[in-house]
């Protein structure tokens, strides 16, 4: 009956477009995320620190970039931070970054376990 309907050509691509949409979602099947994230507590603690950690800027290495992801810290306030970095030295602490201006004390605390400071390398540097 479909023969009556539809010539060799059309039938021709119409297996073709079913062997294609089968081949995509066996593909799509195959590169599927899990439908679940791991089980247990100690899982979802370890995702998501090193998600954190992922996050962290080090203001005493970090580029413009990296700056900006820092909440309120646009690429105007990131350049402050890298002129002052370079005429002042590395910061010892987070909260030495308050000497530039526009950062406050609550803009630290917005970056609570964002930002951190590295200590000297292993020449004093």
């Amino acid at each position: 009956m479909v023969g009556r309907y539809l010539d060799r050509r059309e039938l021709g691509f119409l297996a073709a477009a079913a062997a294609a949409a089968a081949l995509f979602a066996v593909l799509a099947w195959q590169d599927a995320a899990p439908l679940r994230p791991p089980e247990g507590e100690a899982a979802a603690v370890r995702a998501e620190s090193s998600l954190l950690e992922a996050a962290q800027v080090d203001l005493n290495t970090a580029g413009l970039d990296a700056l900006c992801t820092l909440p309120g810290v646009g690429e105007k306030r990131a350049r402050a931070i890298l002129a002052d970095r370079a005429a002042n030295g590395p910061y010892a602490q987070v909260e030495d970054v308050t000497r530039v201006s526009g950062i406050t004390q609550n803009t630290i605390r917005d970056w609570a376990r964002l930002a951190y400071v590295s200590g000297p390398g292993p020449e004093g540097e």
